[in-house]
């Protein structure tokens, strides 16, 4: 959790402004890969699946879309 929480402050302490996007994106990334949720922002979103799809898809699809929000 103290790895977390020092991630997070990488970013609380460099905020966004315009010449430094570039930098903010590649600590955005670096702290979703070490909290290992860099899929949700390098894959698109998914559709949501259709009412007779198993049930493994369907967790997949929920967790999916858990980590996003």
């Amino acid at each position: 959790m103290s790895s977390s929480i020092s991630l997070t402050s990488i970013l609380d302490a460099k905020k966004l402004t315009r010449p430094n996007f570039l930098n903010r994106y590649r600590n955005v990334k670096i702290v979703l890969k070490q909290e290992r949720r860099l899929y949700v922002f390098e894959n698109p979103i998914l559709l949501a699946p259709d009412e007779d799809v198993d049930e493994e898809v369907r967790n997949t699809y929920q967790h999916h879309i858990d980590e996003v929000e």
